[in-house]
């Protein structure tokens, strides 16, 4: 489960600031391991559109009070 402060329709997030779920689920990539991925919150904290870093994880599924969301991966 990855904690957020908001996320999109399109699976960004926003954290809490401190980039480490990015890094750690980066660091897992880079050894080969998928981990399955999902954000934690309410429907209040999605948003139009959040900023995107080169560094941010898009999160494939995110979990609120009205169920499950997937996300399909931007090409």
């Amino acid at each position: 489960l990855v904690p957020l402060a908001a996320f999109d329709a399109r699976g960004h997030r926003i954290g809490y600031g401190a980039g480490y779920y990015d890094r750690a689920i980066a660091r897992l990539a880079d050894k080969g391991t998928t981990p399955r991925l999902i954000g934690i919150a309410f429907d209040c904290q999605e948003v139009e559109r959040v900023p995107e870093e080169n560094h941010d994880v898009v999160i494939p599924e995110i979990l609120t009070e009205s169920g499950l969301r997937r996300f399909t991966p931007e090409l």
